[in-house]
């Protein structure tokens, strides 16, 4: 259905990205290996080499390729808590605002209006 899509993506995340395979790292005892791909930032004086994950998976052995939303539309797991946590705090922002402005309009509702 989205096979243009997914090439198109895979061919982004592949320019310029460097795949380093077997990397290790360790949890307590247990020793985790995965492969990453990094990628430079564009950006000229700041840029620095950042783990990327990628919003296509590797075509399997039917050469399906199976895309993973979140990383597509978030960039990853962690950027998508971000969103969320900074969408919570605009919407107790507007909350407050709107209780702010309903007691003000209760308080001239109920005051004695002077002539």
């Amino acid at each position: 259905m989205f096979e243009n899509f997914k090439r198109k993506l895979q061919e982004r995340i592949e320019k310029n990205a460097v795949k380093i395979p077997n990397v290790q790292w360790r949890d307590g005892n247990e020793v985790h290996t995965e492969d990453i791909v990094i990628k430079r930032s564009r950006i000229p004086l700041i840029g620095d080499w950042a783990r990327i994950y990628p919003p296509v998976t590797e075509p399997d052995e039917n050469g399906k390729i199976k895309v993973n939303w979140i990383n597509t539309i978030f960039g990853g797991y962690k950027n998508f808590i971000k969103v969320l946590l900074m969408l919570g705090i605009i919407a107790l922002f507007i909350l407050g605002y709107y209780e702010v402005f309903t007691q003000y309009e209760l308080l001239q509702e109920t005051c004695v209006q002077l002539k």
